[in-house]
């Protein structure tokens, strides 16, 4: 088992399914950022989330008090870091916005109440000069993923979070 695993910053996208916009008044989602660590066999998330409310004579920024989710290791799918490329008129590739972890999970009920989690993935921004920290970070909690699903097997206990098959 690894089990130097540093904690990792990073933000979520702006989610825009609560905003309420209008020409007048009005509140949108300014933000969120956070830090992700391993603990106790889980993803363990703490974040903050940021709401914009304004009005024709006012803004406001309020925060949220620190969030924390925790993402058991066994409803987790896969984690991966990924950053999008592209090459200019030299040729030359070049690297575009920030990169990105992404985090399935086996259920929805494990993503529950993190803002712009989509269905069953999460899409988090990472820092520029994190990245291969990131990579690091899902490369070992792969490997645990991979050394737990191998101890259920062997213990005989893999059906207990597997669907029923068809």
């Amino acid at each position: 088992m690894i089990l130097d695993l540093d904690a990792i910053p990073f933000f979520l996208d702006k989610d825009a399914t609560d905003d309420d916009y209008s020409l007048f008044s009005g509140e949108y989602s300014s933000g969120s950022s956070g830090i992700m660590r391993f603990e106790d066999g889980a993803l363990v998330m703490e974040f903050v989330t940021a709401k914009s409310e304004y009005s024709m004579t006012s803004y406001k920024q309020k925060r949220t008090d620190v969030q924390t989710r925790t993402i058991p290791l066994h409803l987790i799918q896969s984690i991966e870091c990924k950053r999008w490329r592209f090459r200019n008129n030299t040729g030359d590739w070049k690297h575009v916005w920030n990169p990105k972890m992404i985090i399935t999970a086996k259920s929805l009920k494990a993503l529950e109440g993190i803002p712009s989690a989509r269905g069953h993935e999460l899409m988090l921004t990472l820092e520029v000069r994190g990245f291969q920290a990131s990579r690091a970070f899902a490369a070992q909690v792969t490997a645990l993923l991979a050394e737990e699903r191998l101890r259920r097997i062997e213990a005989g206990s893999a059906q207990k979070h597997l669907p029923p098959s068809t």
